[in-house]
């Protein structure tokens, strides 16, 4: 999401299958939303103008959407609970290893630091002390290899709920 003043949030990570564009077709004057893949996948597209009301009245079809909406809903409050409640250690181990391609993480800072509600001062010192620790490893200016996935589970399953990680 673009904010007001320019900087660009993270808002959620969906994975396969997923509908993106759930609340656009519920509500007509939503605002868009910029979706980025992370990885190859399929995308249909439908024109809303064309399909609203037979896709409105679809009984399967709303009922599909009603339990995604469910369980984004429940991942966000667990989201929303760990922010509150876990270090940020646990968090971003979490989000490295969740966010990670093989074993390099190389997230924007920025946008890491607002996903997980920290400042990107704070963020930057937990790096550097997972870094000190032997969890991470600097590899380019964009990225850094996981040199111990172990002690990264560790503190993300710490975490550990019920339900979906994200």
């Amino acid at each position: 999401m673009t904010l007001p003043n320019g900087r660009i949030t993270l808002i959620d990570f969906a994975s396969s299958p997923s509908f993106i564009g759930e609340m656009e077709l519920l509500y007509e004057n939503r605002e868009v939303r910029a979706v980025q893949a992370t990885e190859n996948c399929y995308l249909l597209g439908l024109p809303l103008k064309r399909y609203r009301n037979k896709l409105l009245n679809d009984i399967n079809f709303m009922q599909s959407i009603c339990r995604q909406l469910g369980d984004k809903n429940h991942r966000r409050m667990i989201i929303s609970s760990r922010n509150q409640t876990f270090p940020l250690a646990n968090r971003l181990a979490l989000f490295i290893l969740f966010t990670a391609k093989g074993n390099i993480y190389a997230e924007k800072h920025t946008q890491t630091a607002d996903y997980l509600g920290v400042t990107y001062r704070h963020l930057l010192y937990v790096l550097a002390s997972m870094v000190k620790k032997g969890y991470i490893k600097k590899a380019t200016p964009k990225g850094y290899i996981i040199t111990d996935r172990k002690s990264l589970e560790e503190l993300a399953y710490a975490m550990k709920v019920k339900g979906p990680i994200f």
